[in-house]
């Protein structure tokens, strides 16, 4: 099989994780896969490689959630991205290329295309654009139902993310979101008197 085959099966493959696992975060998955490319088509970047580490980058995140080990959830990814890729004819720099876009997606670790620096800012699309801060918040509403952590959980995840950015043309789109954001959590939090 080609990259055009892992294109198609890596979404399928985290689309039917999501909806066993956690169906609530498929919107999300959605906003991130189409930054990704609209930032991959501007950057002249490989979509391809773009589209299948956004596919694979939070793959096993539904099922740590679930097993209650988030945190685990890049490097249960990677493993099942490198399990997939065998069964692909891909030589070693294009897998490597894409191993590095899911182990890098947080920006905690050095990218080594522009490919993984692209995966990594589509993922703050999810937590710092407004239609992903609604679709975060409308999800936490289902789950937490308190709105004092639901706050505490938005904010952590947009500082997060925000400090993820680090390309300039998603940078220039999402700061002024973020600081609006920033600014009405803190408003929210005020109390009445």
């Amino acid at each position: 099989m080609n990259i055009k085959d892992l294109v198609l099966n890596a979404d399928e493959f985290s689309i039917n994780e999501i909806r066993e696992f956690s169906p609530d975060i498929e919107m999300l998955y959605y906003i991130a896969m189409n930054n990704g490319i609209k930032l991959a088509e501007k950057l002249k970047a490989n979509i391809d490689i773009v589209r299948i580490g956004i596919s694979l980058m939070d793959c096993k995140l539904p099922k740590a959630q679930k097993d209650g080990i988030p945190e685990k959830h890049v490097e249960m990814s990677a493993i099942a991205t490198k399990e997939m890729l065998k069964d692909y004819d891909l030589d070693d720099e294009t897998k490597k290329m894409i191993i590095n876009c899911v182990e890098t997606h947080h920006g905690t670790k050095e990218y080594l295309s522009i490919e993984a620096e692209i995966v990594a800012n589509a993922d703050c699309y999810k937590f710092v654009h407004p239609k992903g801060v609604f679709a975060y918040a409308s999800l936490l509403g289902r789950r937490l139902n308190n709105l004092d952590k639901e706050l505490e959980q938005i904010e952590y995840k947009l500082d997060e993310k925000y400090n993820t950015l680090s390309l300039e043309i998603a940078k220039d789109e999402l700061e002024e979101y973020y600081k609006q954001f920033k600014n009405m959590i803190k408003i929210s939090r005020k109390e009445d008197n």
